[in-house]
Formats: C-alpha cells, sequence, structure tokens
C-alpha cells in the first residue's frame, strides 16, 4: 500500500451479516441492538474504527459502575507510564485470586492488543463484557468461569494511533503499532522478561495462574477463505493431561460450534513455501519467548486467535468475539476436567522426572483440507522473483501438511539448581516469574554438575534488543566448585520445574544464556606478553615429549603454522596460567541427595 493511496479493500460478508454486523448485533444472531448508549465505541462507528486508550478505559468503567460483576483494575505501568488495564469479570464476588481458587471456577486469562495494530480482541471484548454483565445475553459464561481481560495489553504501542500501521490489513481505519515504545515484541519477551510491561503481565499469572490464556491476534500471511485460524499446542511439550483435555473437551465442542455460526476455521496456517500455496503447510512447537509455548512451561494451555488480516474489521472482530465465547462455553462445560488437568500436571512437574527442550518436524505428512482462492504464480518485473497473485474464485485443494514433531533435546532434572548471588540479573529474572527460590546460609563447597560453553557466535543484528548468542555445550560434571553465602538456590520439586529448566539449562532455545545473560564468561581477562611466553613456551616443550608431539601435529594446519599468537595461544591454555574459568556456565546443578543444602528463604 502507498502512503495516501486507497487502503486494500477485502471481501464482503454476506450482506444480512454485514448489515448485522455494522448494526453492533453481538449478543443473539440478528437480534435487535443493545440500547444505543451501551454500543462500544467501535459499534457506534459502524465497527470500522477502534477506540483509543482513553475512551476504552472510560466504557470498562462504565460497564464497572454499572455491573457488580466487573471490575477495572491496573496491574503496573507501561514503559511510557500508562496503566495496564485488568478486567476482572465474575459473579457471587469472586475477584481475588484465593477467592477464585476457592470458588472451583476455572480462570481463563484473555489479552488483547499484544501487537497493538491487531487489536480485535479489544472490541470483541468489550462487546462481550456488554452482553455478559448488562443485557445478559451471555451471563451464563460466568457460572463456571473467572473472566480476567486485558483490552490492551500493549498501551504504548496502542497510542502510537495511524492509518498506515498495518500494510497487510483490511481495517480498523486507524490502530496502534505492533511493538512497545522500547521497540520490543511483548509476543517475544515472556521468557527473558526485559520490558516492564511483561514484567507486570507475569505479577497477573503468578498471583491467579489462569487455567487458560486466550492471546488474541490477527494473522498476517497466505490468502484464503477462513476468518478464524488458531493454534494450541498439544505436542510432546505439552502435559499429557492438559494435551487430552485441549483434544476432547475444547476443540472438539469448539470447532464445530464456530462452523454452525457460520465462520469457516483452520489451525494457524504457515506455509511450506511462501511463493507456492500448493507446497503445503507446516506447523510449528512453539519457544517459550511466545504466548503458546511459555504457559506450556507453566502447565497451562494457550489458545491462539489469528483472525485473517483481508477480512474486513466488523466480520473480524465479530470472528473473535464468536470464538471468545466458545472459548468460555467449552470451558464453562468442564472447569473441573480442565482444574483436574492442570492440577495433575502440576503435581507430575513436581516430581523427578524429564523436561525436553528442542524438538523438530517428522517428515511425516498427512493430507488436509485447504480452503483458499484461485492463484497463479507469475515472473515479477518488480522484485525479479516470482509472484503469487490471487485471485477472487474460492478453491478447495488438498494439500501436505507437516505437524508431527518429536523431542530432540531432553534433559533430566537436577535436584536444584546453583545461581552465584553476583548474577543479579539473571536472579531477578528468575524472581519476576514467580518461582520459588532460597538462599544458601553458609557457603557450598562441593562437586556438581554444570557446563561448559565454547565456540560462541553473535548473532550480528540486534533481536528483541539484544544479541542472541550460539555456542557448544558440553556438561562439566564432577567439578569442585564454591558457592558462596546467598547463592540463589532454585528447587525443582516445584510445579514450574519446567520453567526453570528452560531458564537455566543453556541448552533450551529461549535459555537466559541463549539471549546472552552470560555473556561475560566468554571473556579472556588475562594476557601474557609474547616474549615472556616464547620462553615459557620452550621450556614445556623440552620437559614433556608428549606435548612436542601433540604440537607438531598442530603444524600440520596451514592457518595455526602461519599465526605467531595461535601458536602461542596453545601453550598458554596448557599452561597453570590459563583461565580455566572462560567458559565455564556459572550455574551449578544439584544431582545427588548427598549434597547439604543449608538454606534460608530468599528475600528480595
Amino acid at each position: 500500500m502507498i502512503p495516501g493511496g486507497p487502503r486494500p479493500r477485502a471481501r464482503r460478508a454476506a450482506p444480512a451479516l454485514a448489515l448485522a454486523l455494522a448494526a453492533g448485533v453481538f449478543g443473539r444472531a440478528l437480534a435487535a441492538a443493545p440500547a444505543p448508549d451501551w454500543r462500544t465505541p467501535s459499534e457506534r462507528t459502524g465497527s470500522l474504527e477502534t477506540p483509543r486508550l482513553a475512551e476504552t478505559v472510560a466504557y470498562l468503567k462504565r460497564l464497572a459502575s454499572a455491573s457488580p460483576w466487573i471490575r477495572v483494575a491496573s496491574f503496573g505501568k507501561s514503559g511510557e507510564g500508562r496503566d495496564l488495564v485488568l478486567v476482572i469479570a465474575s459473579k457471587d464476588g469472586v475477584f481475588d485470586p484465593a477467592a477464585a481458587a476457592k470458588s472451583g471456577r476455572a480462570v481463563v486469562l484473555v489479552q488483547a492488543g499484544i501487537h497493538a495494530g491487531e487489536i480485535d480482541g479489544k472490541d470483541a471484548g468489550l462487546a462481550l463484557l456488554r452482553d455478559i454483565a448488562i443485557t445478559h445475553d451471555k451471563a451464563a459464561l460466568l457460572d463456571h468461569v473467572v473472566l480476567l481481560f486485558m483490552p490492551i495489553y500493549n498501551v504504548d504501542g496502542h497510542e502510537r494511533f495511524g492509518p498506515w500501521n498495518r500494510i497487510n490489513q483490511d481495517g480498523p481505519k486507524e490502530m496502534g503499532w505492533r511493538v512497545t515504545s522500547r521497540n520490543l515484541n511483548l509476543n517475544r519477551d515472556y521468557l527473558k522478561a526485559d520490558a516492564l510491561e511483561t514484567r507486570a503481565w507475569l505479577k497477573v499469572f503468578n498471583a491467579w495462574r489462569p487455567d487458560l490464556l486466550v492471546d488474541s491476534h490477527v494473522t498476517d500471511g497466505a490468502d484464503f477463505q477462513y476468518d478464524v485460524t488458531y493454534a494450541i499446542e498439544t505436542g510432546p511439550n505439552v502435559a499429557p493431561a492438559v494435551a487430552a483435555w485441549v483434544r476432547e473437551r475444547l476443540l472438539t465442542p469448539l470447532l464445530p460450534a464456530l462452523e454452525a455460526r457460520g465462520h469457516q476455521v483452520a489451525p494457524y496456517i504457515q506455509l511450506v513455501d511462501d511463493a507456492d500455496p500448493g507446497k503445503g503447510q507446516a506447523g510449528a512447537i512453539s519457544d517459550p519467548r511466545f504466548s503458546t509455548g511459555y504457559t506450556v512451561l507453566r502447565n497451562r494451555p494457550s489458545f491462539l486467535i489469528e483472525t485473517h488480516m483481508l477480512k474486513d474489521y466488523p466480520t473480524r472482530v465479530r470472528a473473535t468475539y464468536d470464538t471468545l465465547a466458545g472459548l468460555l462455553e467449552a470451558v464453562g462445560r468442564d472447569a473441573p476436567g480442565l482444574r483436574a488437568a492442570v492440577r495433575a500436571a502440576d503435581a507430575d512437574a513436581a516430581r523427578p522426572g524429564r523436561t525436553p527442550l528442542r524438538f523438530r518436524v517428522t517428515p511425516a505428512t498427512h493430507p488436509v483440507e485447504f480452503k483458499g482462492y484461485a492463484w497463479t504464480r507469475e515472473p515479477s518485473a518488480v522484485s525479479g522473483g516470482v509472484k503469487v497473485v490471487y485471485g477472487r474464485d474460492p478453491i478447495t485443494r488438498t494439500v501436505d501438511r507437516l505437524d508431527q514433531f518429536e523431542v530432540t533435546v531432553e534433559v533430566e532434572r537436577p535436584r536444584a539448581y546453583l545461581v552465584p548471588p553476583q548474577w543479579t540479573e539473571v536472579i531477578d529474572v528468575l524472581r519476576a516469574h514467580g518461582l520459588r527460590l532460597l538462599r544458601l546460609s553458609e557457603p557450598l563447597t562441593t562437586a556438581v554438575g554444570g557446563y561448559r560453553l565454547s565456540e560462541p557466535q553473535w548473532q550480528e543484528a540486534p533481536f528483541e534488543g539484544r544479541h542472541m548468542v550460539t555456542f557448544q555445550s558440553a556438561r562439566a560434571d564432577g567439578v569442585a566448585r564454591e558457592f558462596p553465602r546467598g547463592t540463589v538456590v532454585v528447587p525443582l520439586d516445584q510445579p514450574d520445574s519446567a520453567l526453570a529448566v528452560n531458564l537455566l539449562d543453556p541448552q533450551g532455545p529461549d535459555a537466559l544464556a541463549a539471549w546472552g545473560f552470560f555473556d561475560a564468561i566468554f571473556e579472556q581477562k588475562e594476557y601474557y606478553e609474547p616474549y615472556v611466553m616464547e620462553r615459557m613456551a620452550q621450556e614445556m616443550l623440552d620437559r614433556d615429549p608428549k606435548l612436542r608431539t601433540e604440537f607438531e601435529t598442530a603444524l600440520a594446519d596451514p592457518k595455526f603454522a602461519a599465526s605467531p599468537r595461535a601458536r602461542l595461544d596453545f601453550f598458554y591454555r596448557r599452561s597453570p596460567y590459563w583461565d580455566n574459568r572462560i567458559g565455564l556456565y556459572p550455574v551449578g546443578l544439584v544431582t545427588s541427595d548427598a549434597v547439604r543444602l543449608v538454606t534460608r528463604p530468599d528475600t528480595p
């Protein structure tokens, strides 16, 4: 889209449905519109616009003033100092985590606007809250559920308002920006937790420990007929009880119900080849940096809503509304089952066992129906490549889908991790995630498990404010280490053991080591003078024939032989002066019950 030019036109909904959407009908199919004073700000524009933050909060406060079922609170501040808004919708005075736990109700957290240009969930959520608490059309949704709603998670990005923020998206007229005021993508920040917004979100999650997270987005990607695509983890990274509940008790009723309401629904569509939709689709297991990957570590499912960018805004908001209502209905029908699955996963995670860290898709494919639009592939005079040109004729094709996964890296959970007290930034992240932490109350010298990291390679361009690092990791077990008083102990007999492993085992894709929290361990801090090392190297050669043979073998490498520095380094690294802590991962792994840990509670 060229700035100043027309916005792309999307395919329109059926006339009757389009009229209903424009009238703001969400409570009942084609029923009379609610009283004009309770139309949401978006509905007052025919669902063509979305309100700014102040107007959104004002509407929520009106709901709270009119209904005892709604409370509005701030759960923190954004980078630019705006309030982060949390709505609690509940019956019978259940408005805090303790009361929710006693009530037996399932807690569902719905967040919108994590990418603030993808704002369908905000306007759908306002309408749904209205239909729950004011018109009572959807009041039954709260019979067995406490609803937490974040209407605009990324508030600073939301207020970077404009018509040109989403090049691929049809409406609303203006919308917010994808990332925060620090240019961070909150949906890449769940594990490293750099953003103030993420730290605030974690406080909500730790307090409530919701049974289900719903994350509302608008997809980019191919053109197709579906107005709703979704993703939810059920693979080898998910606790079996939770995966079974998702498949049998959530998806089984939800998907037919959405289709019955006129929606076309499919699992999230990612093409194997963006330039050729006919080559099929591929699924993925979400890394912990994403919402859908993070809650798996907390033994809870996340449902990702991805409405289709080229559907107009009224259609997308209606699709999100119906999906939210359908999810709450499914949870309400089996709240005890969901809670039991989550409790079973929590209990299993607190026992000794193994945690998978990395996965790969298997070559096995299966056929799926793909409802797309006719396309052609043509040479492009602009890009010089092949462009896909989508037509208007709907087609249905059978394509292959890759979505079966296997574990490639899995570790035995240690009894505990030991994090030396000087690694304060790491300890702050552990606290932010709500992990149970202890402190050594006296120094400890013992042989522990661990890792040695080598061959670090830093990503040249920054990613989410950091230069990620890859390295080779090798176990370095049985090394005697000294841990001072105040060392943080992370016991693994806790429900969030998988979270701790993904943060602290350096093999994880989003481990703190991979994000650069331990970069200093790769730095050499002492150096030799060449004339000193020359003399020492000759002495080492004269007294050690085995070393001489090793050196002569190394000289067969022309690059090594041609480098005076590399040749002297060969001897320095084998001398007693070499710093053997370079690359030694500072976090220790307690793997034996014989190691006595004298601890006290961690107090920030």
